[in-house]
């Protein structure tokens, strides 16, 4: 008697296009491909149970092990997901998306030092993935490794010029080692070629803010608030710079909605920028 596995498995061939006879090579395959099915609707619970199924019955099955970290990653399981991840790449130490996602997932777990590893060789076996470079340039940054960040993100960019993550990560590393100016012309050629990137707008008034160059960090700052970028630290900014070139009125209600979106949460930076609010108004 057919089982009511092997029932659903048959009646799924068709969303699965699976044209050779027969569907599938074995119980494990079974699970398997019905956990991509599950997986391509967002039903991770059930996904997560047949990927499980398929490396219990074949625990070498380093695919399965692969798709049930991504699962339980969409999830928001992140160790569990880190230790499928981990299993994968034990199986095929040379699949560089295993071990870019053990990198990745250990990043998000905050364990830059254990990230490393993995993500060198992810960069080693897959350099045509930008986000490996990205990742080890941000693990390098979070361990204050900050030469081997420029080193590994300058590499990266060699491959992926275009890459908006690398591109980001880059420039805030050289903000963080006060080489504002490198970081100013590197974001200016960026905007060159993709003029309606937010984050890169919004990095660039950083970097010419911190060289004391307000009046052209105002127009960034704007352009990346038009462009839809959203934070509290853009705002105070903003309204710090229209500070330093006089423009005393504009500075006041960019404090005032900094206000608005800060006081039920940070009452501290709502006071400060009520401090500056009354300062500027003494002198209007």
């Amino acid at each position: 008697m057919m089982t009511r596995t092997r029932r659903l498995a048959a009646g799924l061939g068709a969303v699965l296009s699976l044209t050779a006879a027969p569907a599938f090579a074995d119980e494990a395959e079974v699970h398997y491909r019905m956990c991509l099915v599950h997986k391509q609707a967002s039903r991770w619970e059930q996904a997560a149970q047949e990927c499980r199924e398929a490396v219990r019955l074949r625990p070498t099955h380093s695919a399965a092990h692969f798709t049930l970290g991504s699962v339980l990653r969409q999830a928001g399981r992140m160790e569990d997901a880190l230790t499928a991840f981990r299993e994968a790449a034990r199986l095929e130490p040379r699949n560089g998306n295993a071990q870019g996602m053990v990198g990745a997932l250990l990043i998000r777990l905050r364990r830059y030092d254990q990230a490393v590893e993995p993500l060198r060789r992810a960069c080693e076996l897959q350099p045509e993935e930008a986000s490996h470079w990205s990742n080890l340039g941000t693990t390098y940054r979070r361990l204050d490794r900050m030469e081997e960040a420029t080193n590994v993100l300058q590499s990266g960019l060699e491959r992926h010029p275009n890459d908006m993550a690398l591109l980001n990560n880059l420039a805030v590393v050289l903000r963080q080692r006060r080489m504002n100016e490198q970081a100013v012309i590197l974001l200016q050629q960026a905007i060159e070629r993709n003029p309606d990137q937010a984050e890169l707008h919004h990095n660039l008034a950083i970097a010419l803010r911190a060289s004391n160059r307000h009046d052209e960090a105002i127009p960034h700052y704007e352009r990346a608030l038009a462009l839809g970028r959203r934070g509290e630290g853009l705002l105070f900014d903003l309204a710090v710079s229209y500070e330093q070139v006089g423009q005393y009125q504009l500075a006041i209600e960019t404090y005032e909605r900094f206000v608005r979106e800060v006081q039920s949460r940070d009452p501290a930076a709502a006071q400060r920028a009520r401090d500056s609010m009354q300062r500027l108004r003494d002198r209007l």
